[in-house]
């Protein structure tokens, strides 16, 4: 069965241009990761050296540090299991 799928696919796989799709799925990957880069917020292009200013990048970065929180606790079981739930977030102080 391995064998004739293998023939099967050696047999079209000349109609299908590996090279397109593989430049196309590192395109899409690409992009997405740029895309997620350039917006991202970055503290330092906040304005003013006043007090209102350092609370807003002080705020910005706590928001910063939550977001990175809540997508890795999707991902990470280390994370995960230090923070099990938004109580134990809301706990540590990241709220």
């Amino acid at each position: 069965l391995f064998e004739k799928i293998s023939m099967y696919c050696d047999k079209y796989a000349e109609q299908i241009p590996v090279t397109f799709v593989l430049g196309f799925y590192v395109t899409l990957v690409v992009n997405r990761w740029w895309n997620q880069f350039v917006n991202l917020p970055w503290p330092d292009r906040t304005r003013g050296n006043d007090e209102h200013g350092r609370l807003l990048r002080r705020t910005l970065v706590r928001y910063i540090n939550l977001t990175s929180l809540l997508i890795l606790r999707s991902v990470s079981t280390a994370v995960c299991k230090r923070f099990p739930t938004m109580d134990h977030v809301v706990e540590a102080g990241q709220i």
